[in-house]
C-alpha cells in the first residue's frame, strides 16, 4: 500500500504549521496506546474503537494528533478492505501539514492504488502524476497508463505505455503490452498495435500473438515484394490460415520466378487441409500443378542459369539462383549463391524501383537459408544487416528471434 504497517512509535512531523512537536497529546495517550496495541494484535474494529474514543476525549487536539490519528484509522480500513473510508484518512493525513515530506512519495502510490480500486480515476490519475514528479518509477507509469485507459483516455495510456516500454531495459510484463495492444486499438494506431504484438512475440512468443501480429502488418499498405516476405514469415511461424493468403503466397511466387517456393506453399494449404470450399480446390489444384511444371523447368535449369549468373555484372541474378535453390530445398547452394551476389553488388539492377527492398530481401534469404542449415549465428548476422526498407527491417527482425 505504499503506508506504514504500524506506528508504534510517532515519527517527528515536518512542517511550519504543524502542532504538538511531534508527539501525542497527553490528554489522549491512553487510548491512543491502546489502539496501537490493538493494531499490533490485528484487532482493525477496536483499532477504530480506540482511536474514536481518543477523537471524542474532551481537550483540544494538536495538529499532531489530528494527522496520527488519520493515519492509523487508515491503515486499519485499509484491513478491513473498506477503501473508500481508507483513502479518505490517509488523504487527510497527507494534506496535513505533519505529513513528513519523506513520505509522501509512498503515500501518492498508496492513494493510485485505493482509488484505482474505487474506479475514481481522476484522483489515481492526479496522484500518479505527483508520484511521478518525484520519481520516474516504472510501476508507477504502469498504473497511471492503466488509469488513463480506463478512463477513456487511450491515446494518453498508449503513449506512456510506448514511452515506458522503449526506455525500460527490463522485461516488460505481458499484461502491460496487452494493456498497450488495447489502449493502440481504441485510438485505431495500427502502427502500435504491430509495435505491441513485436514485443509480445519476443518476450511470450505465443501462437495467437503471431497471428495477431500478422493480422496487424497486413493491415499497412504492402506493394508485392514486402507481402511476399512478410508471407514467408506467416509460412515459417504457422500463422497463414485462410485459403486467400495461400492462394497469394503462391501466385507471388510464381511471379517472382519461384515456382518451387510456390508448390511448397500449396502443398503446405492442402496437407493443413485449408481448402475446403470445392471453388477453393479446383482452383488451388490447377494453380499446384502449374507451380510443379514450373519448378521442375527451373531445377533442371539451375545449373546453367547459375553459371550465367556468374558473368552478370550486378548481383541480381545470383540472388535469384540462390532464392531457387532455396525454394528447391538446397540450402547450402542457396547461401553460395546469394552470399556471392550481395558480394557482386549493385543488386537493384533488376528492379531500380525498389532498390532498398531488394538488397534487404537479400538478406532475409540468405537468413532463411542459414536458419535452415541450422547456423543461427550467420543467420542472425544476416537478419541484421537487413537496415535499408523499414518494412524488411521489420520482417527481418521477427525472423531474427528464432536465430536468438
Amino acid at each position: 500500500m505504499g503506508f506504514a504497517a504500524g506506528f508504534s512509535a510517532p515519527a517527528a512531523a515536518q512542517g511550519a504549521g504543524c502542532t504538538g512537536g511531534g508527539k501525542i497529546s497527553k490528554t489522549i495517550a491512553k487510548p491512543m496506546k491502546a489502539a496501537m496495541e490493538a493494531q499490533t494484535a490485528r484487532k482493525w474494529q477496536e483499532v477504530l474503537a480506540k482511536v474514536k474514543e481518543a477523537e471524542t476525549t474532551p481537550g483540544a487536539k494538536s495538529g499532531f494528533d489530528t494527522y496520527y490519528m488519520a493515519e492509523i484509522r487508515g491503515y486499519a480500513y485499509h484491513n478491513l478492505r473498506q477503501d473508500a473510508d481508507a483513502a479518505r484518512e490517509l488523504e487527510s493525513a497527507l494534506n496535513s501539514p505533519c505529513m513528513p515530506e519523506a513520505k509522501k512519495l509512498d503515500r501518492y502510490k498508496s492513494l493510485v492504488g485505493l482509488y484505482s480500486a474505487l474506479r475514481n480515476y481522476p484522483k489515481a490519475i492526479d496522484y500518479a502524476n505527483r508520484a511521478l514528479k518525484l520519481s520516474r518509477d516504472p510501476d508507477m507509469q504502469v498504473a497511471l497508463a492503466q488509469a488513463y485507459y480506463q478512463s477513456g483516455n487511450n491515446k494518453e495510456a498508449a503513449r506512456l505505455m510506448n514511452e515506458l516500454l522503449e526506455q525500460s531495459n527490463r522485461t516488460p510484463k505481458e499484461q502491460q503490452l496487452l494493456l498497450v495492444v488495447a489502449a493502440c486499438q481504441k485510438v485505431n494506431d495500427n502502427n502500435c498495435v504491430s509495435r505491441a504484438f513485436e514485443k509480445l512475440v519476443t518476450y511470450y512468443p505465443k501462437p495467437e500473438y503471431w497471428s495477431n501480429l500478422m493480422q496487424a502488418i497486413s493491415g499497412a499498405q504492402l506493394n508485392d515484394l514486402q507481402q511476399l516476405n512478410f508471407m514467408r514469415l506467416g509460412v515459417h511461424v504457422k500463422v497463414l490460415k485462410r485459403p486467400d493468403q495461400f492462394k497469394e503466397m503462391a501466385q507471388l511466387g510464381l511471379e517472382e520466378k519461384l515456382a518451387c517456393e510456390s508448390q511448397a506453399v500449396l502443398e503446405t494449404g492442402f496437407t493443413n487441409k485449408v481448402f475446403v470450399e470445392k471453388r477453393d480446390v479446383d482452383v488451388n489444384t490447377r494453380l499446384l500443378a502449374a507451380a510443379k511444371k514450373e519448378c521442375a523447368t527451373d531445377k533442371a535449369a539451375l545449373p546453367a542459369n547459375e553459371a550465367s549468373a556468374k558473368t552478370a555484372t550486378s548481383g541480381d541474378a545470383l540472388v535469384k539462383v540462390g532464392a531457387q535453390y532455396l525454394a528447391a530445398g538446397d540450402a547450402a547452394k542457396a547461401i553460395a549463391s546469394i552470399q556471392a551476389g550481395i558480394t557482386k553488388g549493385n543488386l537493384s539492377a533488376g528492379d531500380p524501383a525498389n532498390q532498398a527492398q531488394r538488397t534487404d530481401e537479400a538478406y532475409i534469404l540468405l537468413g532463411i537459408a542459414q536458419l535452415r542449415s541450422n547456423n543461427k549465428a550467420e543467420a542472425a548476422k544476416a537478419f541484421r544487416s537487413v537496415k535499408k526498407d523499414p518494412t524488411m527491417v521489420r520482417i527481418a527482425k521477427l525472423w531474427a528471434l528464432d536465430a536468438a
